[in-house]
């Protein structure tokens, strides 16, 4: 360095790092003010921000939604789909659902604000977006402000809302939140379990578009040549560089301030070592533990085209979508209606709601081949935009079998019976998935009658089933007469005390619950069990006949196929059954065995007499 001349200064610029914020509950002492949402008590708006900036979270977020809402709104007694019920002003009751549902994916979960008429009856119910909610200590008090951020002060507050509990006028939030374990006592905890993974891709896409605005790769050094400066001015200049050169946490800037010289000023590239391999490999690791997070079985769930051709994925994505239902969309549909209809207990005008999930969400085309194995002749002529023949209903081709004579089958199988008239899958079939499954001794059943559905519990503060109320609460000092009061009311049902006791034997026997009767009083303790064996009840797949069918579940035309299935004495996973469709090239799951006539309508079904029951079971 010329001293005299003052040659170079060098300035290194650090672009600050994005710290991801935690949701922390700052200690609030006082009842009558908010608990923090965050230490700066934004949170919900860093979460808003990351399914803004993250496509595949967002894209995500918004397919979970549509999931949850299914095909729309139904009367639970009836089953019939809801007229449009305004509930207040503006939306009507499918509209308000929809946002609630919006919201619970994004944060766990919303809040509704009710107003009242004068004889003190709800009257209007309006969807309250929740980042713009905060809550007191005691969760009883609920702070309202359209924006936390520039206007903290403007705060509106309003008591909880508890139906048929109301003895004032004034509007009172309804809130629901869903349970997830969490450090915090107020707010809800996401049940995405992938922050850093969506602020990583969200980084990617914020430094992606700096490069491309801009043209500057990664790291630059950057050298003036042009004027004496001095330490203010270096400031002032590394600062409109900096606003230029708008850049991702992590990434350096260096600043070469030279002496006059008749040259201007030069840009330089640093060289990355491996940067586009080492890139693209972060980008695969953030995508996958988003998925993960979200507890995606698959992606394509979250970009395919719902409804159109999709070749002969369709079966294999239907099964994956009711993997997911099963595991997840049933779990949160039943927390969204039972919330609702908790909401509405003292409002006649609504009915008691449900959510009807979709029908066959992807549409399967089968090869030709495959076509003509399950597919009527009349069927295949429909297709081509023919008439129907007369003796059409049937198929192309009959699948013969012929039968050993080590294998242990009725022997007097007919050739036109019900089932081997069409389609069926045959012994050859069942030799390829026989060691599929699971003996069903290694199981214990708990009910496939009285479960929500979901693959796995997840306690929230509604219940389902008389099981899972058990499941999750103690029963102090209660006569059988007083506990079935009791969990009806949670219910929302009549349940007699037959079926506390049923579901009380069934659970203990199980091992899932702890029970005592005195016998001289009858009372009875109850508490789940220590074992923590809640979280193993897992859907399994029993193959059963269908309550339409007639006769045993084995007739002497059952199909080999399937007496071979019944036989096994399985319970099968969801993973089991798409690897038979794998196997037989058609969805198992939808069309069993095959095709069965059913002889006493004399109607064509697309599957055979027996079905696949889910049965709620945890393993020995």
């Amino acid at each position: 360095m010329d001293e005299k001349n003052n040659n170079i200064n060098y300035k290194i610029e650090n672009f600050a790092r994005f710290i991801t914020p935690l949701p922390t509950e700052p200690k609030q002492n006082n009842n009558d003010r908010p608990v923090n949402w965050g230490e700066d008590n934004l949170y919900p708006y860093f979460l808003i921000d990351i399914a803004e900036k993250c496509s595949l979270h967002a894209s995500i977020l918004s397919t979970k939604s549509n999931y949850i809402y299914g095909d729309g709104l139904i009367d639970k007694k009836s089953g019939d789909f809801l007229s449009e019920i305004q509930v207040n002003e503006d939306d009507s009751l499918s509209e308000l659902i929809k946002k609630c549902i919006n919201d619970l994916v994004h944060f766990n979960a919303f809040a509704v604000e009710v107003t009242f008429n004068q004889l003190g009856e709800p009257y209007n119910y309006y969807h309250v977006p929740l980042q713009n909610v905060r809550i007191n200590n005691s969760k009883t008090t609920f702070f309202i402000n359209k924006d936390w951020k520039n206007t903290p002060r403007t705060v509106l507050s309003y008591p909880k809302y508890f139906p048929k509990s109301n003895e004032t006028t004034e509007p009172k939030i309804f809130y629901f939140s869903s349970y997830n374990v969490s450090v915090n006592n107020i707010y809800p905890s996401q049940d995405y379990k992938c922050i850093e993974a969506c602020v990583t891709d969200m980084l990617i896409d914020e430094m992606f578009k700096n490069n491309v605005a801009n043209g500057f790769s990664l790291t630059k050094i950057i050298k003036t040549f042009k004027g004496n400066l001095n330490e203010e001015q270096q400031r002032i200049a590394t600062r409109k560089l900096r606003e230029i050169l708008t850049g991702v946490e992590g990434q350096n800037m260096l600043v070469e301030f030279n002496s006059p010289q008749e040259k201007g000023m030069e840009i330089d590239t640093i060289p990355a070592d491996d940067y586009a391999s080492k890139l693209i490999e972060v980008i695969k690791k953030s995508e996958k533990a988003i998925l993960t997070g979200h507890q995606a079985n698959s992606n394509v769930l979250f970009s395919a085209e719902v409804g159109g051709g999709l070749g002969g994925r369709g079966a294999e994505l239907e099964i994956a979508y009711q993997i997911f239902v099963n595991n997840y969309v049933k779990d949160k549909r039943l927390e969204v209606v039972n919330a609702f209809n908790k909401l509405f207990q003292a409002d006649d005008r609504m009915p008691v709601i449900d959510l009807k999930d979709k029908e066959k969400l992807f549409k399967t085309e089968l090869d030709s081949a495959t076509k003509e194995k399950i597919m009527t002749v009349n069927e295949l002529r429909s297709e081509a935009g023919l008439e129907p023949l007369a003796d059409g209903d049937k198929l192309l081709t009959t699948n013969q079998v012929l039968l050993s004579a080590n294998q242990a089958f009725s022997s007097d199988k007919k050739k036109d019976d019900d089932e081997i008239e069409s389609y069926s899958a045959t012994i050859e079939d069942y030799e390829k998935v026989k060691h599929l499954g699971t003996n069903k001794e290694d199981f214990v059943l708990i009910g496939k009658a009285k479960f929500s559905g979901c693959g796995h519990y997840h306690f929230a503060s509604n219940y389902n089933s008389i099981e899972e109320y058990l499941l999750d609460n103690k029963i102090e000092g209660m006569t059988l007469d007083e506990i079935a009061i009791k969990i009806g009311k949670e219910l929302n049902q009549n349940i007699t005390k037959q079926e506390v006791q049923n579901a009380i034997d069934l659970l203990k026997n199980a091992g899932l619950i702890n029970a005592k009767t005195n016998t001289a009083n009858s009372i009875i303790h109850t508490a789940p069990s220590s074992i923590a064996n809640a979280n193993k009840v897992e859907v399994y797949y029993d193959y059963q006949i269908r309550d339409e069918a007639d006769g045993s579940t084995i007739i002497p035309t059952t199909r080999h196929f399937c007496e071979a299935v019944i036989n096994s004495n399985k319970y099968y996973s969801a993973s089991d059954i798409q690897k038979f469709s794998s196997a037989f090239g058609y969805n198992v799951m939808e069309h069993c065995g095959g095709y069965w006539k059913n002889k006493a309508t004399g109607v064509v079904n697309k599957y055979c007499r027996h079905e696949w029951v889910p049965v709620k079971v945890i393993k020995n």
